[in-house]
């Protein structure tokens, strides 16, 4: 790879880090949560009746933090709790009231956003963005988890 297009990379590199970053802190101040509560969140969101260490795996939280953020999120009435079956030292998170509202209000403010924001893009480069955005796990190389080695 060639000085320019490494140099380039570089660039492109942080403005996607930068624009995510002012992206989630709107998100996190609009709404009085940190970035791990919103992806606390997020996460129940699309996958329901997730477990707690689940939520901590995925994360990449110790359980410990982990436990104490959700409880934290459950006293507030972001999230409820519903012992495991299985493993009574596990439980299931679901969304609550306060929860869904968070989520509903950021999907829809970026839906209104994102939309706006690309009126003026053309089909190709509606699509090209579309699915740049569908293979940035791959790019960035986190579709698995990333492991310190």
């Amino acid at each position: 790879m060639e000085q320019n297009q490494r140099t380039q990379i570089d660039h492109l590199l942080f403005q996607v880090l930068r624009s995510i970053f002012h992206y989630e802190r709107r998100n996190a101040m609009n709404h009085g949560l940190g970035f791990q509560q919103i992806y606390a969140l997020q996460f129940p969101r699309r996958h329901p009746n997730v477990c707690l260490t689940e939520i901590a795996s995925e994360m990449e939280l110790p359980k410990f933090p982990a436990s104490r953020l959700l409880n934290r999120m459950v006293d507030e009435g972001y999230l409820s709790k519903t012992p495991d079956q299985t493993d009574c030292r596990n439980c299931h998170l679901h969304l609550q009231g306060k929860g869904n509202k968070v989520i509903k209000d950021i999907e829809n403010v970026s839906y209104a956003r994102i939309s706006a924001n690309i009126a003026g893009f053309s089909p190709a480069e509606t699509n090209e963005l579309q699915e740049a955005a569908e293979h940035l796990d791959k790019v960035l190389g986190v579709t698995e988890k990333v492991k310190d080695h």
